[in-house]
C-alpha cells in the first residue's frame, strides 16, 4: 500500500515536471522518468536505451592520422595494421571517412546492412546466420514460384508482403503500466539510477567474489600487471 501511495504521489508530481520541456541537462535517470512518463514503448533511443559512447571517434582518428587534412584517410596515411584499416573502411573505398565511424543506427552502413539481414533471413533454414548454395536455390525456387526468372515485382512481393490486420484494441499491448515502470525505476529493477564513468574516466575500484565463493577479485590489483577488460551489464 505504502509503495502504491509513492507512485501515485510521484506520478503527479512527474506529471507537472514533465509538462514543460527541461531547460538544463538531465541525467540517465530523469530521461528515463521523461520516457517512462510520456508513455515510451521503451525502444531503442529512449530514455537511457541510447547508443554507447566510445572514444574512439573520427576526430581521435583524425587528428593522428589525416596528414595533409583533407577529410579522409588513406591506406598511406594510416600506420596501423591493413587488416585493420580494412574493417575501418567499411563502404570500401580505400579512405576511412566519417560515415565509415558512424556506427548508429540510422549510419548508412546500418541501413545497408538491415537491408541485406532482410533479403537473407527467410533464406536461412538452419540458423547459422549464412546462406548455403541449398538454401539458396530453395529461396529462389520460393521467391519465382517455379517461373525460373526472378523479377522485381516478384521480389517486392516476397520480401514485403501485406501487413497482418491490426490487433483489436482491447487486447492488451504487453507493456507495464506506468506506475509498474515508476516502481521498477525507484527500486532499482528497471536499472540502476547512478550513472556510470563517462567516456576516458578511470573505473571505480570494486572487490568481487568468485562464482565458487571461494575468491575474491579487487580491480585495483590487476590493474597495471596484465590486460584488464570490464563487461558491466545486465544479462538476465
Amino acid at each position: 500500500m505504502h509503495r502504491f501511495c509513492l507512485v501515485a504521489v510521484l506520478v503527479i508530481a512527474g506529471t507537472s515536471i514533465a509538462a514543460d520541456p527541461p531547460t538544463h541537462h538531465r541525467g540517465e535517470f530523469l530521461q528515463m522518468w521523461d520516457a517512462v512518463m510520456a508513455g515510451s514503448m521503451m525502444g531503442p533511443g529512449d530514455g537511457w536505451f541510447k547508443p554507447s559512447q566510445t572514444r574512439y571517434t573520427w576526430e581521435r582518428l583524425r587528428q593522428r592520422f589525416d596528414k595533409n587534412g583533407d577529410g579522409r584517410i588513406t591506406a598511406a596515411e594510416f600506420d596501423g595494421p591493413a587488416d585493420l584499416f580494412a574493417v575501418l573502411d567499411r563502404d570500401g573505398d580505400g579512405a576511412i571517412r566519417p560515415d565509415d565511424l558512424d556506427w548508429s543506427d540510422n549510419s548508412a552502413y546500418a541501413r545497408q546492412l538491415m537491408h541485406a539481414q532482410q533479403f537473407l533471413r527467410p533464406a536461412d533454414t538452419n540458423g547459422n546466420r549464412k546462406v548455403s548454395k541449398d538454401e539458396w536455390i530453395t529461396y529462389f525456387e520460393k521467391m519465382t514460384k517455379g517461373a525460373g526468372d526472378l523479377e522485381p515485382e516478384m521480389l517486392r512481393k516476397f520480401l514485403y508482403p501485406p501487413a497482418p490486420p491490426p490487433p483489436p484494441k482491447s487486447a492488451a499491448s504487453g507493456m507495464p503500466s506506468r506506475e509498474v515502470l515508476l516502481l521498477g525505476l525507484l527500486t532499482g529493477e528497471l536499472g540502476s539510477g547512478a550513472e556510470g564513468p563517462k567516456v576516458e574516466a578511470a573505473a571505480p575500484d570494486f572487490t568481487l567474489e568468485s562464482p565458487d565463493g571461494k575468491t575474491s577479485i579487487t580491480l585495483s590489483k590487476r590493474l597495471g600487471k596484465q590486460p584488464v577488460v570490464l563487461i558491466f551489464g545486465s544479462f538476465t
